[in-house]
């Protein structure tokens, strides 16, 4: 490749080569480049007054002549043993921030600052870097070369054989440093965004979850209001919420109430014997079968019947989807007469309403708060006195292929009932010292609960016999002391289970 230096005029190379060193006469003598004095270079120790230089134009066989002249000096001044392998000298500091390593042309030699190699330098890369902090427009006649042949890896002017390494200053490492671990910090600053966007989407959905869960609890209070406007409509029409104004009380005959019943509600066929109280809440809703009363835990709800007990899993007394659903009587039992065992099924809610208030039974202040209960029937207004309470399972894996069967309507012999109301008393969590006969019809309220898997609540209440008195001591509870509950109940707490040989109560 041709060299071209920066001016054009003839110049032929000194001949005389000595020790490596270089020298060159001119023929014909350039004016000086006058540059002020670069401010980064303020530590170099005072020198004389550059002399003009000039450049030389070589061809590619002058150059190569050259070239192997040097090698040749180099040869005839090195030592007649065999060469050996000398540890390189550290580098002159300049003073510029720059210093000269004297490499081969591979420069295969390592860095004697950082011990780190040195990768081969062309020419541009060398000026790039020196251009690069020589910010001050200053030039050097050395290094102003047109081309390069990188192949070979020399330059055209000798001067330029010595590669050059950039020291950058400590501040500007530190630039770099910050420049590479941007990319570090926009990923943080992303994964930060991520996070909040997250949290914030979080939010969102606890908010709009919390929300349609106070939306379904207004709803079911409106609902429960809705249920007792029409009882108290119903109650003032008889005249039951004022026994002492006799006038208001007397002053319709139940048949007169009755057609004026039928008349607001003249497409409704009201069954034989209905309650007068109940006639509103049955022309609402004509699978109305009773309504369920607990003061004490605050509990008061309507219930219904129909052939399927699933139909009011998610809808309420007026037909309104919701998860709160309605409280239903076994599609198995009758309401006229009563059956032996009248099933009632409600859910569990967390907020406490339908049979969520059922939890106060899990204690003994809770029952004590409602010792008994009333359910009446379309037909007939009753009240039970609450003795047993216990936790069971819904699913037979959990209890050894066992469940416990507490959902029957009826019982073939007072035997039966006799077995069953001792397997009552052993899994109650209290004895509540109401005694119960195998003759008593008995009222069971179920829910889910949460002590395990497909757990199940369970309050069982007998009825209050003619001529008793409905008042319950209270003062006669007490805790039983190792209550039966299914073998998933003790797996989970880590227990050994004495009721796992016991026998198991079936119907016969």
């Amino acid at each position: 490749m041709k060299k071209i230096y920066e001016d054009g005029g003839e110049r032929q190379p000194v001949e005389e080569i000595s020790s490596g060193a270089f020298d060159f006469s001119y023929t014909e003598p350039l004016p000086a480049r006058q540059t002020p004095p670069s401010p980064i270079r303020t530590n170099r120790p005072a020198q004389t007054p550059a002399q003009p230089q000039e450049t030389v134009q070589l061809t590619k066989a002058q150059l190569d002549e050259l070239v192997q002249q040097v090698l040749a000096a180099k040869e005839q001044s090195a030592p007649a043993q065999a060469p050996q392998e000398k540890p390189q000298p550290a580098a002159p500091d300049t003073g510029y921030g720059t210093k000269i390593l004297y490499q081969s042309k591979d420069f295969d030699k390592e860095d004697p600052i950082d011990d780190r190699p040195v990768p081969k330098k062309t020419l541009s890369s060398f000026l790039e870097a020196d251009d690069t902090f020589m910010g001050d427009g200053v030039s050097d006649p050395r290094f102003q070369v047109n081309e390069v042949d990188e192949d070979d890896g020399f330059y055209a002017n000798p001067r330029a054989a010595f590669a050059s390494e950039k020291i950058l200053p400590q501040t500007q490492e530190e630039e770099i440093d910050e420049s590479d671990t941007e990319p570090v910090r926009s990923d943080r600053h992303i994964g930060r965004t991520v996070v909040l966007v997250i949290s914030l989407l979080a939010i969102l959905v606890s908010g709009a979850i919390l929300l349609r869960e106070y939306k379904l609890h207004l709803d079911n209070k409106h609902f429960e209001e809705d249920v007792s406007d029409l009882i108290l409509q119903t109650n003032e029409a008889i005249g039951q919420n004022a026994p002492g104004d006799v006038e208001n009380a007397l002053h319709l005959t139940e048949e007169q109430q009755w057609a004026q019943i039928k008349g607001e509600f003249p497409n409704t066929v009201f069954p034989r014997g209905l309650q007068l109280k109940y006639a509103r809440l049955y022309a609402t809703n004509n699978e109305f079968a009773g309504y369920l009363e607990a003061p004490g835990i605050n509990m008061s709800l309507p219930v219904v019947q129909t052939t399927d007990d699933e139909a009011y899993l998610n809808k309420n007394f007026y037909g309104k989807s919701t998860k709160y659903g309605c409280p239903f009587v076994s599609y198995l039992n009758r309401l006229e007469p009563l059956d032996y065992n009248t099933v009632i099924f409600g859910h569990h809610m967390n907020d406490h309403t339908i049979f969520g208030a059922l939890d106060n039974y899990k204690t003994l202040a809770g029952y004590k708060k409602s010792p008994t209960i009333a359910f009446n029937t379309l037909y007939r207004d009753y009240t039970w006195k609450v003795f047993a309470v216990f936790i069971t399972n819904a699913v037979a894996q959990d209890d050894n292929g066992y469940v416990f069967n507490y959902y029957f309507t009826a019982l073939p012999t007072d035997e039966q009932k006799a077995a069953y109301l001792n397997e009552l008393k052993q899994r109650s969590l209290y004895d509540t010292g109401v005694d119960v006969q195998p003759g008593d019809p008995l009222l069971t309220l179920s829910t889910c609960s949460h002590e395990f898997d497909d757990a199940r609540l369970v309050v069982v209440a007998r009825l209050v016999r003619n001529g008793e008195n409905a008042a319950v001591d209270t003062g006669k509870a007490v805790l039983n002391s190792n209550p039966r509950y299914p073998q998933v109940y003790y797996d989970k707490k880590k227990l050994n289970n004495p009721y796992a040989n016991a026998q198991r109560w079936t119907i016969g």
